[in-house]
Parts: structure tokens; C-alpha cells; sequence
């Protein structure tokens, strides 16, 4: 298991023998680290959101104020991590299944989600999304009034 892989299953709230918590969305077990401890001051990612198109983020705290606004925008949303791969020393995979719901529309989507992490010195220092044409498109309009 490379540094990555073992930083994501702590970040995502895998166990030990590998079974994740029920309730990994959202993270708040005391003994566990706060999200934003996961990750670097100065992080890059690349990811869809709200406004439809891919963003690039640089810093922890774009990045917290980036998911908090894709929340804002969401009436549901669960997320169930298929599996947490390595790659390198440094990288790794996460292969999720989203739900999700537009609290502007109340559209609902179940999409599969990967995303690639780069760790370093045990901080996340890049992550960037990959999701299918039906999850963008989603997330182009989620913002949207339901029509007429």
C-alpha cells in the first residue's frame, strides 16, 4: 500500500480491515482528522462543478470553498467509494458511485466518479476528476430553475 493509498482510506474513513464506515459522508469522527487537514495549502485540482465547465483550483482553500458551493447547489448527495488504487509511490485512484440531487430542479443522477490523487509528504498536492458526459451535463445546469 503506497503513502497515497493509505492517506485516501484514512481521508474516505475506510477501517482497517478495509470495510468503510456508513457514515463517511460527512466526515466528523473526533478521532479522525478535519477534511482540509488532508490536504496541502497550495493544492491543485482540476474538477467539475457548478459552473459546468472544468475548474482549476489552486490552494486548500479554494478547493473548501469550491465543495461547499457544489453543496450548496445539492438537495442529496451520497457517495459509495468502489475502490482506492495505487498507482506510484505517490498517486492513486478513487472509484466512486455518486447520488446526487439539484436542489434548484430536484433532477436526480447516480453516476461512477474516478479521481486521481497525487500525495506528498503525507498532504494531498493534486487531485483531478473524471466524469462521464451525462455527470457533466448534470452539473452544466444544476444550478437551473425548473423550466416553466
Amino acid at each position: 500500500m503506497n503513502d497515497a493509498v493509505k492517506l485516501l482510506t484514512r481521508m474516505f474513513g475506510f477501517t482497517a480491515d478495509g470495510r468503510q464506515h456508513p457514515d463517511v459522508f460527512p466526515v466528523g469522527e473526533q478521532d479522525r482528522p478535519a477534511p482540509a487537514d488532508y490536504f496541502h495549502p497550495d493544492v491543485v485540482h482540476s474538477l467539475f462543478g457548478p459552473s459546468g465547465t472544468k475548474e482549476t483550483l489552486v490552494g486548500r482553500d479554494a478547493f473548501l470553498h469550491f465543495a461547499a458551493s457544489c453543496a450548496e447547489t445539492l438537495e442529496e448527495r451520497h457517495d459509495e467509494i468502489i475502490a482506492i488504487t495505487g498507482i506510484d509511490r505517490e498517486c492513486a485512484f478513487v472509484h466512486a458511485r455518486a447520488y446526487r440531487r439539484s436542489a434548484a430542479n430536484g433532477e436526480a443522477i447516480h453516476y461512477e466518479w474516478a479521481m486521481l490523487y497525487r500525495v506528498e509528504q503525507g498532504l494531498i498536492t493534486y487531485g483531478a476528476d473524471v466524469l462521464d458526459a451525462a455527470a457533466q451535463a448534470f452539473w452544466a445546469q444544476v444550478r437551473s430553475a425548473p423550466a416553466g
